[in-house]
């Protein structure tokens, strides 16, 4: 593996271990509750903030559905690493989409327009 890739995942402290599929970027990534693979990811492209857990350790993050989050954005379906979302106003009258969920030392939160929202 590429040394600045292996760095990042050190300094992460995420649990991994190395793969033989294209391994100079590829590395096997692991829950951070039980254990479980979650799968081999492109460490150059992936942030390691998302994918931290397994889907059954994912499910103690989730909430009761549907809820607002602000008067624009609304919370349609929560399954602890992804989210259904969506938004009202702006340039669509209603827009659906999914969003990955990331977690931190703060908790779980995902990003629109660059901004966080914490769940």
């Amino acid at each position: 593996m590429w040394e600045d890739l292996k760095n990042k995942l050190i300094k992460s402290g995420r649990r991994w271990a190395e793969c033989d599929y294209i391994p100079y970027r590829f590395a096997e990534l692991f829950c951070e509750k039980c254990g479980k693979s979650v799968g081999l990811h492109d460490i150059a492209s992936t942030d390691l903030q998302t994918l931290m857990y397994c889907p059954d350790c994912a499910k103690s993050y989730t909430r009761p559905t549907p809820f607002v989050l602000t008067e624009n954005i609304e919370i349609l379906s929560d399954n602890g690493d992804r989210l259904k979302v969506r938004y009202k106003g702006g340039y669509y009258s209603e827009l659906a989409t999914d969003k990955i969920c990331y977690f931190n030392k703060k908790g779980r939160y995902i990003k629109i327009k660059g901004k966080r929202y914490y769940l």
